[in-house]
């Protein structure tokens, strides 16, 4: 963030603004008092430094996050900073202008009282100044909460395509021949062995199907809603693995009603069976952990990987990527969402931290 803004727009606007105050000062000359030399001086340099006012408005008002305070408490921010550059504006006029008319102002009187005078001249000016400069900050801040608002629309739109996608992206892994083939191959044998346990992973197909369309009209779904939906999708991939998947969960029910973003975790699970476990012809361990730490919500899927998993590219294959479940939750929390991975040979771990939200 620089002092001097670089947009074309905002010059415009300012100097559209600066042509306004001018001419409002010289008409109220004009009508109430004389145009002279010295008035017009005077209207002239304060150009200069009430430009540097109100850009010093702007540079707090970004730096300190004043655009996050209640309108109770930036009001008497606002008055209270144009308050003080009002003064500073004029005697910064005061200082370039009056050097130059001192024996008008004067009269050439010896025990003319100059410090007197010069303090009057601040204050009385200074109170013009301060409105100007109010007149200004309120204009800004408007015209700041305008564009934000703006870029929330926009924001949200990427938002809702992202999720958009990542619904699609993510029904069309579950979709893929090879998974489909395997999953009612499995159950077409499953009903001659054991008819209760086909009938449940027809469920599970069905509700893991119906939960990824569903999810796409929702930015945000409940912690079960979505670790139901993952124990679904590990039941069928239990059935097609046999004994070598050996699937672990921890999560308070305390938190069961904790929001976060539909899908993501559900993904991390499927990479990490068909990128870990499904490489390790013995199997293994996958657990997902739901840590409370405070105001936020840790989401830990590791698993069991094959030895050069280290070297792999993280969330290679993963459809959409790690990278993208990184923007989903940058547009949705900002800065205060991450992700992070930890691989070792043998190991693989995904966290995400999340801002703890209820329903």
């Amino acid at each position: 963030m620089k002092f001097f803004p670089r947009e074309r727009r905002f010059w415009l606007y300012h100097g559209a603004a600066m042509g306004f105050i001018a001419a409002v000062t010289l008409l109220s000359i004009l009508l109430f008092g004389r145009l002279d030399a010295s008035n017009l001086a005077n209207t002239l340099a304060w150009t200069a430094p009430y430009t540097l006012a109100v850009l010093g408005f702007r540079w707090l008002y970004l730096r300190r996050g004043w655009a996050g305070l209640a309108m109770g408490r930036l009001i008497p921010v606002v008055i209270g900073y144009s308050s003080l550059s009002g003064v500073a504006v004029m005697a910064a006029v005061a200082a370039m202008v009056m050097p130059f008319f001192w024996t008008q102002i004067s009269g050439g009187r010896a025990d003319f009282d100059a410090p007197s005078f010069l303090l009057r001249n601040i204050l009385s000016n200074g109170l013009q100044a301060q409105l100007f400069i109010s007149a200004w900050a309120f204009v800004y801040i408007s015209a700041a909460a305008a564009q934000r608002a703006r870029e929330g629309e926009v924001q949200n739109l990427q938002l809702q395509m992202s999720l958009k996608a990542a619904q699609m992206s993510s029904l069309t892994n579950q979709l893929k021949p090879h998974f489909l083939f395997n999953a009612l191959n499995n159950i077409r044998f499953m009903i001659h062995e054991d008819g209760d346990r086909a009938d449940a992973m027809i469920v599970a197909l069905s509700e893991l199907l119906r939960y990824s369309l569903e999810s796409s009209q929702q930015s945000k779904t409940r912690l079960n809603q979505e670790l139901a939906i993952i124990e679904a999708y590990v039941s069928i991939m239990r059935t097609q693995m046999e004994d070598r998947l050996d699937f672990r969960l921890n999560a308070a029910p305390a938190l069961m009603s904790c929001l976060l973003p539909p899908m993501v975790l559900q993904l991390l699970v499927e990479n990490a069976i068909k990128h870990g476990l499904d490489h390790l012809p013995q199997g293994g361990t996958l657990s997902v952990e739901v840590i409370d730490a405070g105001d936020k919500l840790r989401l830990l899927v590791s698993n069991d990987s094959p030895l050069n998993a280290a070297t792999t590219p993280a969330g290679q294959g993963l459809g959409l990527g790690l990278p993208n479940i990184e923007r989903r939750l940058h547009l949705l929390y900002g800065e205060r969402a991450a992700l992070g991975i930890k691989s070792t040979p043998g190991h693989f771990q995904v966290e995400l931290s999340l801002p703890k939200e209820f329903s």
